[in-house]
């Protein structure tokens, strides 16, 4: 079994205000056993609702400003179910509060929306409310957004980790918060990249399918055993298991696709201050645990040494 791929990637991780807005980014970043990591900001408006986080958009602009620094992009203060609400809110943190932020456009918004981004020279666009709509309805309206920006701009995916989208549509990113059931639920599912597909999920403490899996968990720089049994040194090790196993799906896209690029424009966020954007895929942990990123980042950093070692 092929040893895990993608480990050479800087480390990347999708926080929110709603959770992080106490956080020290500074000192977040600089704690991260990873040499080279990529921050992506958010603002978790739906998240604060149900936290009871008061936000503005002068308190998110005031947050993506001061952690400019460690935030390799930022994304807009979205409205779902208010494009026109969501386009003022890009173009007040553009023109009032000189930002870049990442334009988003949502499932149920009118196509004339994409348009516009597409049209005022945006070329790296999120697809934001992909979560919670049936796979059949949800494809299309993703082959839909492509066809009309194709050429114009990509497109980063919140939340879209539906394998049959990632093999068929070329995204710039994405993130995703599924592998952070591993360390609350137990739960692990391997991405084996010989066969493309990922194995079907099962607990932590089940040893049969531990011994059927045993190679390709060794393959993650995991050791099977470490699993056998539930605590909280184990549910560390899920976790890690989790990050290294989504690095090798990234990697697995990656190739498929091919190298994905920025088209070039003046309204890319990556680039803003002199900055360079990296080729895709790229795909960012999400979670509300600074732990937990702190975790996954200094497991990847050992598993890469590891592979290193002759």
């Amino acid at each position: 079994m092929t040893a895990c791929a993608g480990l050479h990637q800087p480390f990347k991780a999708l926080t929110s205000y709603a959770y992080w807005h106490k956080t020290r980014m500074r000192d977040f970043v600089d704690k991260l056993a990873t040499p080279v990591n990529m921050i992506f900001g958010d603002s978790g408006a739906h998240s604060a609702r149900t936290l009871g986080v008061h936000l503005t958009l002068e308190e998110y602009a005031a947050w993506c400003r001061k952690w400019d620094d460690q935030l390799s992009l930022y994304a807009n203060l979205d409205v779902i179910g208010g494009p026109e609400a969501t386009w003022r809110n890009q173009r007040q943190l553009e023109d009032v509060h000189g930002l870049k932020p990442i334009p988003v456009f949502h499932t149920g918004d009118p196509w004339e929306w994409l348009e516009r981004y597409l049209d005022e020279g945006y070329t790296y666009i999120a697809l934001g409310k992909l979560l919670g709509n049936p796979v059949k309805e949800v494809l299309p309206w993703i082959a839909k957004a492509f066809r009309i920006a194709q050429g114009r701009a990509v497109f980063h995916g919140f939340g879209m980790t539906l394998w049959s989208a990632l093999r068929e549509f070329p995204f710039y990113s994405v993130d995703s918060s599924t592998w952070g059931q591993s360390a609350r639920f137990g739960v692990i599912k391997l991405f084996d990249p010989n066969a493309g597909t990922w194995t079907p999920r099962f607990m932590m403490g089940d040893r049969a399918a531990l011994l059927r899996h045993r190679e390709l968990i060794r393959a993650h720089h995991i050791d099977p055993a470490s699993l056998a049994t539930k605590s909280a040194s184990n549910g560390a090790q899920a976790s890690l298991l989790a990050c290294l196993t989504w690095r090798r799906a990234e990697e697995y896209i990656r190739a498929r696709h091919g190298p994905i690029t920025v088209p070039p424009g003046r309204r890319n966020p990556l680039t803003r201050a002199g900055r360079t954007a990296a080729p895709g895929l790229h795909l960012y942990l999400a979670t509300a645990s600074v732990t937990s990123i702190q975790r996954a980042a200094a497991g990847i950093h050992a598993a890469r040494q590891e592979a290193s070692t002759p």
